[in-house]
């Protein structure tokens, strides 16, 4: 008979002996409670109980593909993501806990300014799962937005999670390649989690995200700052004078970054950096802090 913590305590031990995942434990305690649809709770005090089989299957082929390289969200195809969850697929890129500081900004920008309330007008580019406006539009209840994507296939996922959010009434989705196909639409927000790995960073990126997230979401050229030359370019022509825009950038790149500003007539306001001390979003306005 296996219990639940003899079945936790073999792929805990697993996973910790691969090498390479992060988060051995808590990865094990996921699948097992993922498919014996446990609690925290439940999975404290029911560590004596046997495994029922269908379970026992559905954890130990999970735990095969866990090891394969392929990431928890991809095997449960859902992500949290601001205290929500996101479906993701293999077109969606899985939304990251460094992303969440994004919308912390962006939220501040908008509480100086007294504009909680406002029907502000936000334009999110490269949405992927679109957890990016579905999160921000949580917040703020009079605003809409509109979220572009590349792929068609990526914005039918995020049509599909802001459905389920109850959001569809209050985002336009538009399939483009960054502002093509927004004519000369103005706003007050613009946001965007832009591909930011350089090109040749690819074979040191995990195995998890390099072979499981869409290169069109992980990198942006050569020196990973394509993306940024095309949006600040066109960024006067679609930024609301008084608003702001909010990038997500990659390590190293805030000088380039700031270079790229200044060259495109556009003022750097802010930056901010993760938990790790790595510069990771950009304020920008275009015209004065």
């Amino acid at each position: 008979m296996t219990t639940y913590n003899t079945l936790y305590q073999s792929v805990k031990t697993l996973f910790r002996e691969h090498g390479s995942i992060e988060t051995p434990d808590l990865d094990a305690r996921l699948l097992i409670c993922a498919y014996a649809e446990f609690d925290q709770a439940d999975f404290i005090v029911s560590g004596d109980k046997s495994v029922d089989k269908s379970v026992e299957k559905n954890v130990n082929e999970s735990v095969r593909r866990r090891l394969s390289g392929e990431p928890i969200s991809k095997i449960f195809g859902m992500r949290e993501f601001w205290g929500m969850d996101f479906k993701v697929t293999k077109d969606t890129l899985s939304p990251r806990p460094e992303t969440e500081i994004l919308i912390e900004q962006a939220l501040k920008w908008i509480d100086r300014q007294g504009r909680r309330d406002d029907a502000l007008t936000i334009l999110d580019m490269g949405t992927g799962t679109g957890c990016i406006p579905i999160s921000l539009l949580s917040e703020l209840p009079n605003a809409k937005a509109i979220a572009i994507d590349k792929s068609a296939t990526a914005l039918k996922i995020a049509e599909e999670n802001s459905q389920k959010h109850k959001m569809n009434n209050r985002i336009e989705f538009i399939e483009s390649d960054w502002f093509t196909n927004l004519e000369c639409r103005k706003f007050d927000l613009i946001v965007s989690n832009p591909p930011y790995i350089p090109n040749l960073d690819k074979e040191s990126l995990p195995k998890e995200v390099r072979n499981h997230d869409p290169s069109l979401a992980l990198f942006g050229g050569v020196h990973g700052l394509d993306p940024y030359k095309i949006i600040f370019s066109k960024l006067n022509t679609h930024l609301n004078k008084a608003g702001r825009a909010f990038f997500e950038i990659g390590q190293n790149q805030l000088s380039d970054i700031a270079r790229l500003v200044d060259e495109s007539s556009l003022q750097l306001c802010d930056s901010e950096a993760d938990l790790a001390g790595i510069p990771r979003v950009v304020e920008i306005s275009c015209g004065d802090k």
